[in-house]
């Protein structure tokens, strides 16, 4: 007990700190907006709980969730989304909410109001009446506005579609109104009207974008109210001024204008090109739904003013037919030179070339991709790629081949950005030809049957057909390796049977010559004793003395047909290794320097195994009957045998006076009958203290290799 009590006071005191289990910290409840602010100015991922009281400046629906304005004692206002599980608070309330602060893994800010308590109910936040140009983002930013302002143009969100934007225009200032369809209804029944519209002013739109520009949202239908309704007649407007050389924001602060003239070209699907009588080129950007006006047809447009800082143009235009004028004089159409300069090696694009017919020709490039809202191919034009639109007759560019020559004749159009905002002047990516109908294409040569894309194909093909004779051949290599490593294992195993026959026979008659005679000789001399034991007890005893030393002689070449048995010495690549291996068996000390130059391949295993064997006997007498301390061993290849050299420092002995087996020593004797069989010659050379040496000599042929060599 005594040790539990301080185990359970520090568990005791650890729980409190521990953070819950989803990474909120329950000590560090958030009490304000500006303390919530702090925390989501810091980008790492995390979440803080917050219990506020606040008054709800406004609420909206969102596709998924809800949206609550609240404002606190401070005055600042924040944005909380709200499950629409939770009941809407009204406009006005005093709550205390409470909920989750949460900074995503990717940095993105999310305050979820989970629960709150309605304190009390006050009057809707009166909302602040601004114009449009006036309105400030640091200023109003989630604040209750109301604003007038002229609808220039509606059309679903590209983002969501299940929201409809109404571009809201005062004094030349364009700000957005978003709301959501199935709530307040499509809408575009709206441009062109003078609306007031109350919402909460958003510095930008929250979402996927997120670097945008500032919005309006209503809460409810009713906040968008009708001042003017679009005129009977959308193009009883003032005409387009013929002023030269007015400013951006002159231009973006007039009103509606109308233009009247002869379409030259469209493209893009919502772009169309038009002549004024006076010879002025304007460009129409429809508005969302409105179709493309026929090439050549004489129409009045309506639209928004706004400049490329080149020409006027008209955006969010709509268009109806007017009187046919007469037609115009047969236009001349200028080469596509004429729409770059070349003024001292710096190439610069004809600003001026925008609106006027221009004919190319080249080789086709590019074909047109279905999926790309401009349809357009490129024409290799010598010095120059020019793009082809056919967005509004697509049929021209069907059985259009690469590297097919063509000409086209086409309204020259400029490639245009609105440029940057710190710098007011258009930026020109290029020129491009607007095709009017079908004989604006005359296809002047075919592309040649052998194209690049066919020499590919070919290419293509005939690596597939190299790479499939290496796979094949890699596939028969493989499978001839596989064969040959079968038929490898299969040499092996046969030769390992035939060696083991070998092994077989060679013991048999090793224990026939040797051991079986050996006994035979025991058997015979105790006979003998036996015999003349009575008759004559010398005779006997040196019979009996005789049998001992054969029986010695028995059990040494027992042990060493043993050994040979267990060994794999025959094994050894190198054989000077199998030599030491082979003598090191020994039972006496003696010092071994062993030096042996014959290579292991050019001896069969029979002539190795009958080498090892003398060798062991001659080392065994030096050691055993001359008390040899060191014993000398070399073997060297000689041009026409192979040679080995036994020498000893033993006390030596008189060859001529060698005992034999007679006297029951048959070690020489066995030496000389294994080098008979291998036509080999066998010398000694010793004197009583002297030491000995003896010399092995064999026949080169008689001792090579008829084996496979080793892999």
């Amino acid at each position: 007990m005594q040790r539990v009590l301080p185990l359970l006071l520090a568990l005791a005191l650890l729980v409190p700190s521990a953070a819950p289990a989803d990474g909120t910290n329950e000590a560090a409840v958030l009490r304000s907006i500006a303390e919530i602010d702090a925390f989501t100015a810091d980008a790492t991922p995390r979440k803080a709980p917050f219990k506020l009281t606040g008054t709800v400046v406004g609420t909206f629906l969102l596709p998924k969730t809800g949206e609550v304005v609240l404002s606190d004692d401070s005055g600042t206002r924040m944005s909380f989304y709200r499950d629409l599980g939770l009941s809407r608070p009204e406009p006005g309330d005093t709550i205390e909410a409470s909920g989750i602060a949460n900074m995503s893994g990717e940095h993105e800010p999310y305050v979820l109001l989970e629960d709150y308590r309605v304190l009390g109910r006050g009057p809707r936040p009166e909302p602040v009446a601004v114009r449009l140009p006036a309105l400030n983002a640091r200023e109003h930013n989630l604040a209750v506005v109301r604003t007038e302002g002229t609808v220039a143009d509606a059309f679903p969100d590209e983002v969501d579609r299940r929201y409809t934007i109404l571009l809201l225009e005062d004094g030349g200032v364009v700000v957005p109104v978003s709301f959501p369809r199935d709530a307040f209804g499509d809408r575009r029944d709206l441009v062109d009207a003078r609306i007031r519209v109350t919402g909460v002013y958003r510095r930008n739109v929250e979402g996927v974008r997120k670097y945008s520009w500032p919005n309006i949202a209503p809460s409810a239908p009713e906040d968008i109210e009708v001042l003017e309704p679009p005129p009977a007649d959308p193009f009883s407007v003032p005409p387009l001024e013929s002023r030269l050389y007015l400013t951006s924001g002159e231009i973006a602060r007039m009103s509606r204008r109308s233009v009247s003239g002869e379409v030259l070209a469209t493209w893009s699907g919502d772009r169309a090109m038009l002549r004024t009588v006076d010879g002025r080129i304007v460009n129409l950007t429809l508005a969302h739904g409105v179709a493309l006006p026929p090439c050549g047809e004489t129409v009045v447009a309506a639209g928004r003013p706004e400049t490329d800082l080149f020409r006027i143009n008209l955006a969010a235009a709509r268009w109806k037919a007017a009187a046919a004028r007469p037609p115009a004089a047969d236009e001349e159409a200028a080469d596509a030179a004429a729409a770059f300069w070349d003024d001292e090696g710096l190439h610069s694009i004809n600003a001026q070339i925008h609106g006027t017919l221009v004919r190319a020709r080249g080789v086709v490039r590019t074909l047109p991709s279905p999926g790309d809202p401009d349809l357009r191919f490129v024409l290799d034009a010598g010095d120059a790629s020019i793009p082809v639109d056919v967005t509004s007759n697509p049929g021209i560019a069907d059985g259009l081949r690469i590297g097919s020559e063509v000409q086209a004749t086409g309204r020259c159009i400029l490639l245009t950005d609105p440029g940057r905002r710190d710098y007011d002047s258009a930026k020109v990516h290029g020129v491009a030809l607007v095709l009017r109908s079908p004989a604006d294409l005359v296809v002047l040569r075919p592309a040649p049957w052998w194209t690049s894309g066919r020499l590919m194909a070919v290419i293509a093909v005939m690596l597939a057909v190299i790479a499939g004779g290496l796979v094949w051949n890699r596939a028969l290599r493989n499978l001839a390796d596989r064969r040959g490593r079968e038929l490898y294992r299969e040499q092996v195993a046969h030769a390992v049977a035939e060696f083991k026959t070998d092994e077989r026979t060679r013991l048999a008659v090793e224990l026939h010559d040797s051991l079986s005679q050996a006994l035979s000789g025991v058997a015979c001399h105790l006979a003998v004793g036996a015999g003349t034991f009575e008759a004559d007890p010398a005779a006997a005893v040196r019979c009996l003395e005789t049998a001992r030393k054969m029986l010695d002689s028995c059990r040494t070449e027992l042990r060493q047909c043993l050994f040979d048995l267990r060994s794999d010495t025959l094994e050894e690549r190198d054989f000077a290794v199998a030599i030491r291996k082979t003598l090191e068996q020994l039972d006496d000390y003696a010092e071994l320097a062993i030096r042996c130059d014959v290579p292991r391949q050019i001896l069969r295993d029979t002539t190795a195994h009958a080498i090892l064997s003398i060798l062991r006997e001659l080392t065994g007498n030096a050691i055993r009957h001359g008390g040899a301390t060191r014993i000398e061993v070399e073997g060297s290849v000689e041009p026409d045998r192979i040679v080995f050299t036994v020498r000893d420092n033993g006390s030596g002995f008189d060859p001529a006076a060698c005992v034999g087996p007679a006297q029951g020593h048959f070690g020489l004797e066995g030496v000389r009958n294994r080098l008979a069989k291998l036509n080999g010659v066998f010398t000694i050379e010793s004197a009583p203290g002297a030491g000995a040496t003896a010399v092995v000599s064999i026949p080169l042929p008689a001792a090579r290799a008829q084996e496979t060599p080793q892999p």
